[in-house]
């Protein structure tokens, strides 16, 4: 199958399936969040995996749907442990629906992402699906301590900080690939490459939305421009600039990043002069090509046909285009 057409099967799925409406304090942010514009790339990784040994893709939509759930869940979540108030241009839940309800109904999408994934597994795999998902689902936790603790660090070290994208954000896009294929009945030794493939397009994914913060439009990003900064997060664009400046330079990174004062405007434009005197933009986006690169060399350790790493690179094609 070619990627719109997983693309529209899994837009049709879901629009036939709708969650319990008894409750609809419970089940309406769930709605809401999932509803929000995006590009579903985890569900489509694992649709993809499961279209490499079997076409019939009917067996891997609850999977598929589960695994969007589940990614939801943890934004909604993150999103009020960063206080934002913008998910991909709307309103974030804990906002629009009240803090309360946005916990409980984030709870509720971790439970319906096991329920989905289980629809799906054969008793055969049931274990070795679900111990994968289990594993990705705390090292996504473990990411996300990582994040907070940084937070309180002023110096980050850009491989601490590549560690800590590779469990929040990148270990669930090799999961969704491994997990599609495992479903469609391959071994899970012989998906390893599959697995790491998804990881460095994640890993590759994070860092462009790293950089997509201050060179992306606003409004496509769905994000506060120079959210980042605003709120103080190190991303990989500081790690890499504390790395190559001057102790002085360094000082006014740190200093301006640590500045509420300042207007929100004058602190993302003096920032992005800043990181773009020292050229960290044009080091981040070969670092972003380095991960494309190494995602690609998995594709040969893959005994799958031609038109299966057709598919794989068109994701990744998709995903590199990103321009906010």
């Amino acid at each position: 199958m070619e990627l719109t057409e997983l693309i529209e099967a899994y837009h049709r799925f879901t629009a036939e399936n709708k969650y319990e409406t008894n409750y609809p304090g419970l089940f309406e942010p769930i709605e809401y969040l999932l509803g929000l514009k995006s590009k579903k790339v985890r569900p489509l990784l694992a649709l993809i995996g499961y279209n490499l040994y079997n076409e019939d893709i009917a067996n891997c939509l609850h999977t598929a749907h589960g695994l969007e759930i589940f990614h939801n869940f943890t934004l909604m979540h993150d999103d009020i442990m960063d206080e934002a108030s913008i998910r991909r241009g709307q309103k974030t839940v804990h906002e629009k629906f009240g803090l309360n309800n946005a916990i409980l109904s984030g709870d509720a999408m971790a439970i319906l992402a096991y329920q989905y994934i289980l629809k799906d597994s054969k008793p055969k795999n049931a274990i070795e699906v679900l111990t994968l998902f289990s594993k990705t689902a705390m090292e996504i936790c473990i990411g996300q301590q990582m994040d907070m603790e940084f937070e309180q660090k002023e110096i980050i070290s850009s491989e601490a900080y590549i560690e800590m994208i590779r469990l929040k954000t990148a270990v669930f896009l090799g999961m969704a690939l491994q997990i599609g294929a495992m479903i469609a009945g391959a071994d899970l030794e012989s998906t390893k490459p599959l697995y790491r493939y998804g990881e460095n397009l994640g890993i590759a994914f994070q860092i462009q939305d790293d950089l997509l913060d201050l060179k992306g439009d606003s409004f496509t990003v769905g994000k506060v421009k120079g959210g980042d900064i605003l709120r103080k997060k190190k991303t990989i664009l500081i790690c890499k600039a504390l790395e190559i400046a001057s102790d002085q330079d360094s000082r006014s990174i740190l200093d301006l990043l640590d500045n509420d004062t300042i207007n929100a405007e004058e602190k993302v434009t003096t920032m992005t002069a800043l990181l773009e005197s020292l050229g960290v933009f044009t080091i981040v986006e070969q670092e972003i090509n380095s991960y494309f690169n190494l995602a690609y060399k998995q594709l040969d350790m893959l005994s799958i046909k031609p038109h299966g790493k057709t598919l794989l690179i068109s994701i990744a094609n998709m995903l590199k285009s990103r321009k906010g």
